[in-house]
């Protein structure tokens, strides 16, 4: 019991005994014993009934406090067991080798002109999806793929795009995702046994972004994404990749773009997205 419930107490008993003196000495002498101990009896039997239920209102308080100290202990705890989960479980990656970029395969585009889903496409920033499925032969849809590594945790599981800008010498291309919830597909190349991330563009024809019969001489990419662990912890940033040394494939007129340095920084701290028992 704190010092302040205690001094409480002691006082409302102080008070019982104060009045019972008072009573006593207020009594006339020629009444009988027995009302006389009835009076008093009935006073200090008010007295304890209140002290009694001050005490019991003290020790109720009193345990109120301890359970909110309690909870609050309890959040605290589960706050830094969070904090230990995220930071031994965030997932970063970062991207390698080459940047290809290429037409996507006329039977995957054909499906895409039944389907009409949009959500693993970006599209140019400006373009109106709504056109695009009205005039669908008035865009190409190309495909980028870059090699990933994870540099920091065990695997990724999932990497979402906000933002995908590409730049030349003389202009930048921002991409914006279709749907809200864009995350790109994420494929194993047997072949190079690694991983790698799809990325599907929507570009109007008559746009300087991609012309096919010549090298894009594109200088620059930077990404604005979030890298989702496995166990659900987010990390966002962006990452910066430079090119050089452009080269168009004869096999199938894909430009490849050799990563010569890249960069990522991240913005805030990492995130608990779902609900993890840890």
């Amino acid at each position: 019991m704190s010092l302040r419930n205690l001094v409480i107490l002691l006082s409302a008993f102080t008070i019982v005994i104060v009045g019972l003196f008072v009573v006593s000495q207020l009594m006339p002498g020629d009444i009988i014993q027995t009302s006389t101990f009835q009076i008093l009896s009935n006073v200090l039997s008010l007295g304890l009934v209140l002290s009694s239920s001050l005490f019991s209102y003290l020790v109720m308080k009193q345990g109120k406090t301890s359970s909110r100290s309690s909870a609050d202990a309890n959040a605290r705890a589960e706050s830094f067991r969070n904090l230990q989960f995220i930071a031994s479980n965030h997932t970063i990656v970062d991207f390698f080798d080459s940047l290809l970029i290429f037409i996507e395969p006329e039977r995957y585009v054909e499906r895409l002109r039944q389907t009409q889903d949009f959500k693993f496409y970006m599209r140019e920033k400006g373009i109106d999806l709504e056109d695009v499925k009205e005039n669908f032969d008035n865009y190409f849809f190309l495909t980028v793929k870059i090699p990933i590594r994870v540099v920091v945790g065990n695997a990724v599981s999932s990497i979402q795009f906000r933002k995908f800008r590409l730049d030349r010498a003389d202009k930048m291309h921002n991409f914006v995702p279709c749907s809200g919830n864009f995350h790109a597909l994420i494929l194993y190349n047997d072949e190079e046994k690694r991983q790698e991330v799809s990325i599907n563009l929507i570009v109007n024809k008559d746009s300087e972004f991609y012309t096919t019969d010549i090298i894009n001489p594109f200088t620059k990419i930077k990404l604005n994404l979030t890298m989702h662990s496995f166990l659900g912890v987010a990390v966002t940033g962006w990452t910066e990749l430079y090119f050089t040394n452009p080269q168009k494939l004869e096999k199938d007129g894909t430009n490849k773009y050799k990563i010569n340095s890249s960069q990522f920084q991240i913005v805030g701290l990492p995130t608990l997205d779902n609900s993890v028992d840890v």
